[in-house]
């Protein structure tokens, strides 16, 4: 027996639960690999599986193409309706319904009115979840209590927090104490940063208009939006979310365990390759690589693996 969560799953089973016989499946939005076999674009996708096996670049063509898709991609988000809407509208990104995310959104917290008893409780999951985009805008962008409103509190938000996690409406990334293995027992849970579970709702909500995101538009929340992105493509390949910190001024925006060990992740929304925090990190903990996801091409030089933002469901 299977189960699939397609929104809340609080206070959905009011029976008993069979133990043992029910496995456990997780849905997501659909990451940037599923939008290119939505929108017919296999052959582009083969492209980019083979160029990041070689660790070679794209041709210049293909890749102007595929960062061309990712930046629709952040407009449309990966929610099947949403997507399913931009295919019949022949990918013409003016021709999008945006309409179908705003909805999606109300249907959210409509959804939360249904699964949690009591108007305050609801009130107070609707503020922390409208709150995120601002929390994202942040230099520093660590959860912060005080800034869903002035007197907020962690026992006041905690719950509402761990509600929306578990409901899959939002995406938490836990700061590490230190780079060992297993990650996860070296975690400061009081310190976090908090995404929405689809860019394309993010960016719904932020008010963002498609000529920002698509005429290369210079803009400080770009950078919010794009590890937003990253950190979508990482829970929907089951890579639990990290970040690194060292200092008052130094982060490095993810941190990965794989077979080949600890590996620092820093995220770029354009093509500048500056990375004083992740040349801090290689000093200090020296991994056997790392990764810098940016708009260039694939690359390897000065053991920094130069992965395209439109690749990072390969990682």
């Amino acid at each position: 027996m299977q189960v699939g969560y397609y929104g809340v799953k609080i206070n959905r089973f009011n029976s008993s639960f069979p133990v043992g016989k029910v496995r456990m499946e997780y849905m997501y939005p659909m990451n940037f690999e599923e939008f290119l076999m939505a929108t017919g674009k296999e052959i582009l996708l083969n492209k980019i599986r083979e160029c990041y096996s070689n660790m070679e670049a794209m041709p210049a063509f293909a890749h102007e193409q595929a960062i061309t898709l990712y930046k629709q991609y952040l407009c449309v988000g990966g929610m099947p309706e949403s997507i399913n809407n931009f295919v019949e509208n022949d990918l013409d990104i003016l021709r999008y319904d945006s309409q179908i995310v705003s909805n999606i959104i109300e249907m959210y917290i409509a959804d939360m009115k249904k699964y949690v008893k009591g108007n305050v409780e609801t009130v107070k999951i609707e503020k922390v979840y409208k709150n995120i985009p601002m929390q994202l805008a942040k230099d520093k962008k660590t959860f912060r209590y005080n800034l869903v409103e002035e007197d907020g509190r962690k026992r006041k938000y905690e719950t509402p927090i761990e509600w929306l996690v578990s409901a899959g409406m939002i995406l938490a990334s836990y700061k590490i104490k230190k780079p060992e293995i297993p990650l996860k027992v070296y975690t400061d849970e009081d310190v976090f940063k908090l995404y929405l579970s689809d860019v394309g709702i993010l960016t719904s909500i932020s008010g963002i208009k498609y000529p920002d995101i698509m005429l290369e538009k210079h803009f400080e929340f770009k950078g919010a939006i794009t590890e937003n992105y990253i950190a979508q493509e990482f829970i929907a390949k089951d890579i639990p979310l990290y970040y690194w910190t060292y200092g008052r001024d130094a982060e490095v925006d993810f941190v990965i365990y794989n077979d080949d060990g600890i590996i620092p992740v820093e995220v770029k929304s354009g093509n500048s390759v500056k990375s004083t925090s992740l040349n801090l990190y290689i000093r200090e903990n020296k991994p056997k690589y790392a990764i810098r996801i940016s708009a260039k091409n694939f690359g390897f030089e000065n053991n920094i693996k130069s992965i395209p933002l439109y690749a990072t469901f390969l990682i």
